[in-house]
């Protein structure tokens, strides 16, 4: 087996502690699991956005911003709801939202009980997109995800994700 190394934190005048392992236990099981899910995630994003661009529907980034608009109540949402259901930074978010906004995708409505905080909600155009751009990303997700994986094996690991 290959062992992984990991470096803990450590003061700056003395040396780095080194820890190695086998990937079956302790850090190495970790560092294991951290590069197989930011693997599988890298590879997906990959296999996602280079077709969407090419047959023109939105891409993952405007996905993971518009599907939990969608689902909210009034398809709005406060700022930092849609940055932690997006999985996107504050800083991230805002710039990606101002990209819908100038699509006509996202409109910001002002928080009637707050002046100072805003909403993010989905326009109906961009409901239209996301409902246009979902059977391209489900048939792809299908594609080189759920088709390696049994139904059961599916069920698990969404379950085991959710967990995380």
């Amino acid at each position: 087996m290959i062992a992984h190394a990991m470096i803990t934190a450590h003061p700056a005048d003395e040396p780095p502690i080194v820890i190695f392992g086998a990937p079956d236990d302790g850090p190495g099981q970790a560092l294991a699991l951290w590069q197989a899910l930011t693997c599988a995630h890298a590879t997906l994003v990959g296999r996602l956005d280079p077709e969407v661009s090419a047959c023109a529907i939105l891409g993952s980034d405007a996905i993971a911003v518009l599907l939990p608009l969608a689902d909210a109540p009034e398809h709005q949402l406060r700022m930092h709801e849609l940055a932690e259901l997006s999985h996107l930074t504050r800083s991230g978010l805002t710039r990606r939202v101002d990209r819908l906004v100038e699509d006509g995708l996202v409109e910001r409505v002002t928080c009637p009980s707050d002046r100072r905080g805003a909403f993010a909600q989905v326009t109906p155009t961009g409901l239209t997109e996301l409902a246009n751009a979902l059977p391209h990303h489900v048939s792809s997700l299908e594609r080189y995800l759920a088709s390696r994986l049994s139904a059961a094996d599916v069920e698990t690991l969404t379950a085991l994700l959710r967990r995380l």
